[in-house]
């Protein structure tokens, strides 16, 4: 397999409001799968569509693909986009209200709102049930109970879809087994398996109704497998495939954290993907490396070492590609 089948499988963040030299070459040798908005690339809604539009330029031209072109723009306390970009209710204040035509009307709008400035992909809804002390997740839940919370996911997954926009629901198996901030240390929950089924409730309503993709989240659950989610093919094959049927694009929650910063970054990038990722998410965040050249070509060193036999590879290779293509159709 070629660097361009490789890194198909990164979603790789941006530095500034406008691409730099050093990005430029680099994602025309290492062309990414997709990229990731913050809320520094998205300071005036007029520049962000000019820089997406330059992404998708590169990547249409090196592989004749449009790029997923994610962001976290939930509504309520997480957006990314704020100045001069309309502003939505968040999942606390819909929860709160509980009325489903209001939570699909708000998922439609958001949407549309998004797709305007060339944004294909939002990286919501939040499906974890909120825990009380949480440092991640206040305001960012529709509510405690878990029929509630299936519901509510279904229904803004539903309402952001019909648009052709993506939804990706995160963060599996649900950061509200857990307390810590996974950018500060790797969160360890002590629930055993069937301890999660509520937790998973809201996530298996997501596969119902189609939603494509999945964030795993950087938690550890040692009582059900030595390692955290997603380096667990427990976690990433036999619940994620097999019991919830998912088989959509898997994402990995943002590699450039503190949970695994233990580890050199391609070689937890590769080994992710190996333990049954579709595409690993280097947001550029903890360690804002200029050039993603290097990186990006550890990576397909990488991956050449543990991918033998492409196959199993190819596999994670089609999810991605059909989800590019559907774009294709829905532009």
């Amino acid at each position: 397999m070629s660097e361009k089948d490789f890194c198909q499988l990164l979603m790789v963040g941006i530095i500034g409001e406008e691409l730099s030299a050093f990005e430029q070459a680099a994602f025309k040798r290492y062309p990414p799968g997709g990229v990731i908005l913050f809320a520094r690339n998205c300071l005036n809604p007029d520049k962000t569509r000019l820089l997406v539009a330059k992404l998708q330029e590169i990547s249409l031209a090196v592989s004749g693909l449009p790029l997923v072109v994610a962001i976290d723009q939930e509504g309520g306390r997480v957006r990314r986009l704020r100045a001069g970009f309309p502003d939505f209710l968040g999942a606390a204040a819909l929860g709160a209200e509980n009325d489903l035509a209001k939570t699909r009307s708000t998922a439609v709008g958001l949407a549309r709102a998004l797709l305007d400035i060339g944004i294909n992909c939002n990286l919501a809804p939040v499906a974890d049930l909120y825990k009380k002390g949480s440092q991640v997740l206040s305001g960012r839940c529709f509510g405690t109970d878990s029929d509630l919370v299936a519901r509510q996911v279904a229904t803004c997954i539903e309402g952001l879809q019909e648009t052709g926009l993506a939804a990706c629901v995160k963060h599996f198996p649900g950061h509200g087994t857990v307390i810590d901030d996974s950018h500060k240390k790797l969160p360890v929950s002590q629930l055993q398996r069937e301890e999660l089924k509520p937790h998973l409730e809201p996530f298996i309503r997501a596969v119902d109704v189609g939603v494509k993709l999945m964030m795993a989240a950087h938690l550890r659950f040692p009582q059900i497998d030595s390692h955290s989610v997603p380096f667990s093919a427990l976690f990433l094959r036999e619940i994620v495939r097999l019991e919830l049927g998912f088989n959509g694009v898997l994402l990995s929650d943002d590699l450039d954290m503190a949970a695994v910063a233990d580890r050199p970054l391609a070689e937890v990038m590769a080994a992710g993907l190996k333990a049954g990722l579709d595409m690993a998410l280097w947001g550029r965040n903890l360690m804002p490396v200029i050039d993603p050249a290097p990186v990006c070509a550890d990576f397909c060193r990488q991956m050449r070492a543990h991918f033998p036999d492409s196959e199993y590879l190819q596999v994670k290779i089609d999810r991605v590609r059909r989800l590019r293509e559907g774009f294709c159709k829905n532009g």
